[in-house]
């Protein structure tokens, strides 16, 4: 089941971090963020912004080493599997990771086969607008949704993102 979700849209890679930051203001320890959408999108500046809301800078994109940890409050569990074919959610404990008290983001969520009843935020990343010269010439639509048990949404996420253009979405 998913909750009502709201749409931001961003114009640079600033402004995706900037959401990231407000977003890890309400993703509770032991918690998923799973992160949807094409190359390029926003997906690493997204983390990038949710871990400077935790105390964390350098957090660089796990494509090649697949998870990164980074030890902020609370801990952040960084997964992308973009170079993996398919991963069930035994093969990398993800699970485990978030019973011990961490965030646990995924890019390239749709990669993943996470259990059907597993409570996790939702963010999905679609590209639009003249420019692809570079991820700033973009603009990106950027929706959240709650899915599984949890707080409401809409009580949770409170007032808009500074700077950013939002829209409440219902699904």
């Amino acid at each position: 089941m998913k909750t009502d979700g709201k749409l931001f849209t961003t114009s640079s890679a600033e402004e995706t971090r900037m959401l990231g930051e407000k977003m890890s203001g309400l993703v509770l320890p032991g918690e998923f963020v799973l992160l949807s959408g094409p190359l390029g999108a926003g997906k690493t500046e997204f983390v990038r912004g949710f871990a400077r809301g935790c105390g964390w800078e350098d957090v660089r994109s796990p494509s090649f080493t697949i998870v990164n940890e980074y030890h902020s409050e609370p801990p952040i569990i960084h997964a992308d599997f973009y170079r993996i074919e398919r991963a069930s959610s035994e093969e990398f404990s993800l699970e485990e990771y978030a019973a011990e008290g961490c965030v646990v983001i995924i890019e390239w969520a749709e990669l993943w086969e996470s259990p059907d009843d597993l409570p996790a935020w939702e963010v999905r990343f679609t590209l639009f607008g003249e420019g692809h010269h570079g991820q700033d010439d973009h603009k990106r639509h950027i929706e959240v949704f709650r899915r599984g048990k949890g707080p409401s949404f809409a009580l949770e996420f409170g007032s808009s993102v500074p700077d950013i253009s939002e829209k409440r979405m219902e699904k």
